[in-house]
C-alpha cells in the first residue's frame, strides 16, 4: 500500500448500504470504519482523471461491479471533499484524520479515512453532517 495522501481540493466517495441511508441520505452508521478495519474505504473521485463528477461516480460503480460487489437500488455514493472532512472533525473534536491512497489490485482508486475507529462515533456524525442531498449519488443510477 502507497500512503499517498490525498490533495485537499480532492473527493472521496463513500459507497452507503441501504441500512444506512434514511430517506436517501447516509446517516452517520455510513461513516463508521468496520471494528476489524484501521480506516474507513473510500475511493478517490480524481483517480480518474475524470473532470465530470458523475463520470467519476459512475468509475467507481465500475470497480465496484468489477469486484463482484452488489450495488443495492437503495444504496448511496456520498462524496466528500477531503480538506472539509478534515476540517470539520478537527474544529469539532479535535481530531486528525489522514486521508491517504491505498491502491487495492482490484480497487486502484480505494483509499481510507485514517485517524479513528469505530468506537469514535462523533467523528462518523461530523463527517455525516457535511453531506448534503446534492452529495449523494444513487448506487444504481
Amino acid at each position: 500500500m502507497t500512503n499517498q495522501s490525498l490533495p485537499d481540493n480532492d473527493h472521496i466517495s463513500r459507497y452507503c448500504k441501504p441500512s444506512t441511508v434514511d430517506d436517501g441520505i447516509p446517516m452517520f452508521t455510513a461513516f463508521i470504519p468496520r471494528q476489524d478495519e484501521d480506516y474507513l474505504s473510500v475511493n478517490w473521485l480524481e483517480y480518474f482523471g475524470e473532470t465530470e463528477l458523475n463520470a467519476a461516480i459512475e468509475r467507481v460503480r465500475e470497480v465496484f461491479r468489477s469486484k463482484d460487489f452488489t450495488l443495492r437500488p437503495n444504496g448511496r455514493f456520498a462524496v466528500l471533499n477531503v480538506e472539509a472532512a478534515k476540517t470539520a472533525v478537527h474544529e469539532a473534536v479535535g481530531r486528525t484524520l489522514n486521508i491517504d491512497h491505498l491502491p487495492l489490485s482490484d480497487d486502484p482508486s480505494h483509499a481510507g479515512i485514517l485517524g479513528y475507529s469505530s468506537e469514535d462515533l462523533v467523528v462518523a456524525v461530523e463527517l455525516a453532517a457535511l453531506v448534503t442531498s446534492q452529495d449523494v449519488h444513487p448506487a444504481i443510477p
